[in-house]
């Protein structure tokens, strides 16, 4: 939690990088404490981010999946929740790489399937949508590919894009994360999973379930420092 889902919360190489730059052109006193204010101003990071730092970190470690684009950097508003996919990164090594889509809730909810998992904001509904409608992939495919031309992700890029167009924009990864302070329950995904192995022709589907030891309400504070 204070390691890589911090350092990825915070961008931290991107934030280090800015600092250098911005102090490299802040010649006078003035600009110095106004560079100053800029670089504290940043609000402490909320739940769901802390949620969203969890699963890119956790998908990353268990399958090496890439993410070339922290989505912190496009918000114009602080703590601004951007619209589209929690998770849009890149699956497997070229020539196999896929594009991944996915969503992420946290959830200390005690029933099982928790709340978030239903209705039309619910985990289940997200992924139905991720799957079925191709202008929330078109607008996902344009934001991946604007970050990732001219970069060292340009060739898993195209790999992952050649995949998806050959196969009708079927040959995805969705993810679905649930992240939960609750004692672990096959019930929290059995239904939902049930229903996507009914699906005659799916994108390769994965749901995973996350619990953690601690609970939601104290992630900010173990990420920044104040619980151990």
């Amino acid at each position: 939690m204070r390691g890589p889902v911090k350092n990825r919360v915070s961008d931290a190489d991107f934030e280090r990088q800015l600092t250098a730059d911005l102090e490299g052109l802040a010649s006078t006193q003035m600009a110095s404490e106004t560079l100053r204010q800029v670089l504290s101003a940043s609000p402490a990071p909320l739940d769901w981010e802390i949620g969203e730092a969890i699963a890119e970190c956790l998908l990353e470690d268990e399958f090496g999946v890439t993410w070339p684009w922290n989505e912190n950097r496009d918000r114009k508003t602080p703590r601004a929740s951007l619209p589209g996919a929690d998770l849009v990164g890149l699956f497997g090594d070229e020539p196999n790489a896929r594009l991944l889509f996915g969503e992420v809730k946290a959830s200390s909810d005690q029933s099982r399937p928790p709340g978030v998992m239903g209705g039309r904001s619910g985990l289940a509904h997200q992924i139905d949508t991720l799957a079925s409608s191709p202008r929330i992939q078109a607008s996902l495919v344009r934001w991946l590919y604007a970050r990732c031309k001219n970069t060292t992700h340009w060739p898993r890029f195209q790999a992952a894009c050649a995949r998806y167009l050959q196969s009708g924009g079927t040959d995805i990864v969705l993810v679905g994360t649930l992240l939960r302070d609750t004692i672990p329950h096959e019930d929290d995904l059995r239904t939902r999973g049930a229903a996507l192995a009914t699906l005659a022709q799916p994108p390769n589907v994965r749901l995973d379930a996350w619990y953690a030891p601690r609970p939601i309400a104290e992630w900010v504070s173990i990420v920044m420092g104040g619980t151990s």
